[in-house]
């Protein structure tokens, strides 16, 4: 059983096929627009895969978007980054083109059911996934299932409003969280305030500036609240922020776990910290789409 999984970034496209082992047996990352060129995007996705897969026999392929998704994944309903996917019937088209079933879900979604598998956590109880990168996004699964919401926008924690800020956010909502703690919230401060440093460079070289120190308390608050909220049985934390020169781990767990809940769940926190790979969330497509299968079997 092969299967494809695909991630469409606002910048680069990655594919992969994926055997029933989990071995990833062809990669692909190339810019998104070299992908998406023609206007008519279902078609191109639908020739890209073809292409990809040619001589291969692929069971099913999932889709992975940094997007809103209506409740029953059929469609992506808000992406600033990619905003000529929004209000498309993506799986319907999909699956009649290329006459196998396709799933769509948040990008970070996979990444969740990659880590979950690469470090062993069980499926039973709460397991929540939160990733820093160009925002902060998180995915929340209760006995593997991912948790959705009735509108589909379960788990929007870089949403969260942060008092006193008016930061205009990729959703239309001024003062969200990851406008104040993610990635382009961080380019914005190294432009402003540290234009000398490349923005790799920001935490080995200015680690102890105060500006730093307020970005890294904001991140870990978006961490600590949903542990006090959900109380889970585990936590994943991940992303290509923690993959910066210097970046002080140690510290940013500590501020966690300064604002978690005591005694408990700070006395048993399961908190693993994952790596950042180019393939995490291709390999957790295709595993998404296997187990998809397996379910409506």
């Amino acid at each position: 059983m092969t299967m494809i999984g695909i991630d469409i970034g606002g910048t680069n496209f990655r594919i992969g096929a994926v055997d029933d082992n989990g071995t990833l047996l062809k990669f692909d990352k190339v810019p998104v627009k070299t992908i998406l060129h023609s206007g008519d995007v279902l078609a191109d996705l639908a020739e890209t895969i073809r292409s990809f897969s040619e001589n291969m026999e692929i069971e099913a392929a999932a889709i992975g978007f940094p997007a809103t998704l209506n409740a029953d994944r059929s469609a992506v309903i808000q992406a600033p980054n990619i905003p000529f996917m929004e209000n498309l019937p993506v799986c319907e088209i999909l699956s009649e083109k290329l006459g196998i079933p396709v799933y769509a879900e948040r990008d970070v979604t996979y990444a969740l059911c990659y880590d979950m598998a690469k470090y062993h956590v069980d499926e039973a109880g709460i397991t929540c996934g939160i990733y820093y990168g160009t925002g902060i996004g998180n995915a929340i699964a209760i006995n593997g299932i991912p948790l959705v919401g009735r509108h589909g926008t379960a788990g929007e924690l870089g949403h969260i409003p942060v008092a006193g800020s008016e930061e205009p956010c990729g959703c239309g909502n001024k003062g969200c969280l990851e406008a104040a703690a993610g990635g382009k919230a961080l380019a914005k401060l190294q432009r402003e305030q540290f234009p000398e440093t490349e923005i790799k460079d920001l935490f080995l070289r200015h680690a102890d500036d105060p500006k730093l120190a307020e970005f890294l308390n904001l991140m870990s608050l978006a961490a600590a609240t949903e542990i006090n909220i959900l109380d889970p049985d585990h936590v994943l934390i991940g992303g290509g922020v923690f993959n910066m020169n210097g970046f002080p781990m140690e510290t940013f767990r500590e501020k966690i776990m300064e604002k978690v809940r005591k005694p408990l769940p700070y006395n048993d926190l399961d908190l693993i910290f994952t790596e950042d790979e180019r393939e995490k969330c291709v390999i957790g497509a295709a595993a998404y789409a296997k187990k998809e299968m397996n379910t409506k079997k």
